[in-house]
Parts: C-alpha cells; sequence; structure tokens
C-alpha cells in the first residue's frame, strides 16, 4: 500500500532531517527554523522529488538534498503563511505556529532564514550530484515555482479577502494553481531534472504536479467543511474564502476527481510511475460514503501555462 510506503518515508526523512538541521548551530534564529521543520507533516513533497527521481534511476541519498530543500522551502512558506499580516493563525497541525512561540519579528526572519537556507543547503551538495547539470536545473525549477510566478504569485491572490470576493472559479483554480500547485511541480519537476528524464517525461511530470496541487487544495477545503469548520477559523472566526464560495460541495469533489483522473492519466504510461500513480489516487479518492453522486457544473480542468 502506497500510504505504508508513505510512512516509512516520512520517518527515515524526518530523522535525516533532524539530523541536518541539529548541526546548525546559533541561537533564537536557529531554534525558530528548526521549531518550524521539525513539527511533523507527511512529508509529500520531498516524496514526489524522490518518486520522480527514481523514474530515472536515482536513490533516496541520491538526491537526499534536493528533498530536504524542497521541504524547506515549504516549511518557510508556512512560517509566513501563518504571520498575523498573512492568514494570522496561532496554531499550525495541533501546536503554536512559529510567530506564535518566537515573536513576529523573528517568524519573519526564520521564514527568510528557511528559503535562504534551502538554496545553500542544495547549492553546497551540487558537487556530489551524478549529473550536476540536471541537479542544477532542478534547483533552478524549485526557485522559480517558489518564486513570483509561482507560490508567491498565488498568495498574494490569497491575502486580500476584497479582492476574492469578485473571483469567479477559475480565479480560484489559478491561485490554488500557484498556492499549491507550484511546488508539487517544483517537486516532480526537481527529481525529474535531476535524473536526467526526457523532455516529454519532465513535461508531462510537471503538468501532473499542477493538476495534483489544485486538486489537493480544493480536497483541502473540502475537509475543512467535513470537520465543521464551515470555511472559519473557529478559533479567530476569520473569514477564509475558498473557491467553495462559487460552487457546491458535490460539484467540488467531482473537479477533484477529474483532475486526479487526468493528473493519472498524465504520467501513467511513464516508465516507473507506479509509486507515483497510486500516490495520486491516495490523496484525491474520497470514502465511498462520501462520493459525489450529482451532476457537476464543472466540466474543464485547470488550463496548462
Amino acid at each position: 500500500m502506497i500510504e505504508d510506503v508513505l510512512k516509512k518515508f516520512a520517518e527515515k526523512f524526518n530523522a535525516d532531517l533532524e539530523r541536518e538541521m541539529n548541526a546548525l548551530r546559533g541561537g533564537a534564529l536557529v531554534s525558530a527554523m528548526k521549531y518550524a521543520v521539525l513539527g511533523g507533516g507527511k512529508r509529500l513533497r520531498p516524496f514526489l522529488v524522490l518518486l520522480a527521481a527514481e523514474m530515472g534511476g536515482l536513490t533516496y541519498d541520491d538526491i537526499f538534498p534536493l528533498m530536504m530543500g524542497v521541504e524547506l522551502v515549504h516549511s518557510y512558506s508556512l512560517v509566513h503563511d501563518d504571520l498575523p499580516c498573512m492568514d494570522d493563525d496561532d496554531y499550525r497541525r495541533g501546536r503554536k505556529s512559529t510567530h506564535a512561540v518566537y515573536g513576529e519579528a523573528m517568524g519573519v526572519l526564520a521564514g527568510d532564514a528557511l528559503l535562504n537556507y534551502a538554496y545553500e543547503y542544495m547549492l553546497a551538495n551540487a558537487v556530489k550530484a551524478k549529473n550536476v547539470g540536471g541537479y542544477i536545473t532542478a534547483i533552478s525549477c524549485i526557485m522559480v515555482r517558489a518564486g513570483y510566478m509561482g507560490m508567491l504569485g498565488g498568495q498574494s491572490y490569497d491575502i486580500d479577502e476584497e479582492v476574492k470576493k469578485q473571483f469567479k472559479r477559475e480565479d480560484f483554480i489559478n491561485m490554488y494553481s500557484g498556492k499549491t500547485g507550484a511546488l508539487f511541480q517544483a517537486a516532480l519537476g526537481a527529481g525529474a531534472f535531476a535524473s536526467s528524464l526526457n523532455e516529454e517525461e519532465i513535461t508531462a511530470l510537471l503538468k501532473c504536479g499542477n493538476y495534483l496541487g489544485v486538486a489537493f487544495q480544493l480536497k483541502d477545503d473540502l475537509d475543512d467543511l467535513t470537520q465543521d469548520q464551515k470555511g472559519v477559523d473557529e478559533k479567530e472566526k476569520k473569514p477564509c474564502l475558498t473557491m467553495l464560495a462559487t460552487i457546491s460541495p458535490e460539484a467540488a469533489k467531482e473537479f477533484v476527481e477529474l483532475n486526479r483522473d487526468v493528473a493519472v492519466d498524465t504520467v501513467k504510461d511513464l516508465k516507473n510511475s507506479e509509486n507515483l500513480v497510486a500516490l495520486i489516487n491516495y490523496l484525491l479518492t474520497f470514502p465511498k460514503s462520501e462520493e459525489s453522486k450529482t451532476n457537476s457544473d464543472l466540466n474543464e480542468p485547470p488550463k496548462q501555462e
């Protein structure tokens, strides 16, 4: 079962990540960095790096620096996402967010430091790569999709609730594509470039990452509704506009399933893609009791750029 593979991976990755982070020396800033990174999580993004890299014959040890880099970028984004000037969340994964423990200013610095250290760590290990050129291209793939054309661009849409009130369905799709899809693309693309996959394979994996990311974010919104959060942070009663403001939950479920199927179809014929296909289905399949039985007003997956 792919969930068992993911769990085993996360256990090993967490141990290696903790070792590397504990090697850092410093005061409150380093402490805040460690707090942010070592707080748990499924480690999906580094796992995606590995799955793509394995398609080209690379191993866990070959690709670890890129996996760690992607996770550091993800962690930085969560630290900044929780800040008072962004989502203003005091809790993350059931524990206090970084800024709630270390203060807002230190939270800003911790996020900045994690982003910087991600690139520092990946570049420092470039000389060990089996294909240095592909490895450097992998780092570039991560940098671009974490930047203004990717993750930051998506977040820029998300911080203005008044603007989002005017959003149509397509605007939310674009926001999800940036906020979540871009880093999924970065993970799959990094593994693909580092393992020297061909252009067709790389294109397919990048396309898959976007569909997967959009559907993953929408399913997360649906899960929030299932948990009776009704689109609102219950601790702060903070408005949280999502794509569910424009479509019904039943239509959203069908849209998730549509994007899941497109993501699978995009990569299922690639060599050694079985685990990736299994992961997509695991992440984006609803329990049978929750499957939609109504027709959706959605019939188009997000457009690829």
